[in-house]
């Protein structure tokens, strides 16, 4: 989660850059491909996998800028520092959008994976697709075939927030005017009030919704919760004011309210936290706002904390 939202290059209004019949974007990604023979999309992870073969393909989103940043970063020492031996650069027939295909193994212990990684810059965004598997004598993908994959790559107009959040295990239907400006990997929403989707510090509240798995017993919660509040992105000298429990939609929960300094600004602020449990999973909400706004804000941070509840 971070307060610094660059939302514009998912914005853009530019066509498609690349259209592939039978394309499979996972999770309402705005990429896709179409997976070989075997695998399906992956409910763990935004892409596909054959957990028969043992081989996945990995698909990571980034704003069109990253492009240049990542391929920079893909030097062969860089590489080689996490275990992979490069064999091979080169480039993929993707029509007029750039990339950067690198072929070879990485080595964890005795563990040999093959992988293929390419990154793919298009307008809209940036791609980095990781194709690997075990060399452990299971029938093997054969270059050919990872390579007339990747070749499918598909990029699409990316979905509005509204359209992603039909994706999230939860339900926020009471917004309390605050609007949705992103959701992030189909685990959390991240809503504001005011007229930019681009939010320095904290010039604008922020309300960020959140899943994650576990349960921690009821002896253990208060420090789940403080241990999830330790860090704050865009607020320093955190000082706590009130931690304490509570119900939250019926389900027991933990809020944690503190005031802070803006970093960009050094202004206080407020942030309050609230992490309701459930059997399987916790919902962790966070706000933050500019101390003079807080009266105002606090009861529709709390309305939408209210408001949030699963499909």
């Amino acid at each position: 989660m971070r307060l610094a939202l660059v939302l514009a290059a998912l914005l853009l209004s530019c066509g498609l850059a690349r259209a592939a019949d039978g394309a499979v974007f996972p999770r309402g990604a705005s990429v896709g491909l179409v997976p070989p023979e075997g695998m399906t999309e992956s409910t763990s992870f935004s892409g596909f996998e054959d957990t028969a073969r043992g081989a996945a393909i990995l698909i990571v989103e980034m704003p069109p800028q990253a492009y240049e940043q990542v391929t920079a970063g893909f030097t062969d020492a860089a590489l080689g520092s996490k275990g992979i031996l490069v064999e091979e650069r080169t480039s993929l027939p993707l029509g007029d959008i750039k990339n950067m295909l690198v072929v070879g193994r990485q080595h964890a212990g005795p563990v040999v994976a093959r992988k293929w990684i390419l990154v793919a810059g298009a307008p809209t965004a940036t791609a980095l697709v990781t194709v690997q598997e075990p060399s452990d004598g299971r029938a093997p993908l054969s270059d050919e075939t990872v390579r007339k994959t990747l070749e499918t790559l598909t990029f699409r107009q990316p979905p509005s927030p509204d359209e992603q959040a039909g994706n999230l295990p939860f339900k926020i239907e009471n917004r309390a005017g605050f609007r949705l400006v992103k959701v992030v990997g189909n685990t959390a929403a991240i809503l504001t009030d005011g007229p930019k989707d681009m939010i320095d510090g904290a010039e604008q509240p922020v309300f960020v919704v959140g899943v994650g798995p576990g349960a921690p017993r009821e002896d253990e919660r208060q420090q789940f919760a403080l241990r999830a509040f330790s860090s704050v992105p865009g607020v320093k000298e955190l000082r706590i004011e009130r931690a304490e429990p509570l119900r939250i939609a019926g389900q027991p929960g933990f809020e944690i309210l503190a005031n802070g300094k803006d970093v960009a600004t050094g202004g206080d602020v407020k942030v309050v936290q609230w992490v309701r449990f459930g059997q399987t999973a916790y919902l962790r909400m966070l706000g933050v706002v500019r101390a003079d706004a807080f009266p105002d804000i606090y009861p529709r941070f709390r309305a939408i904390r209210d408001g949030v509840g699963g499909h």
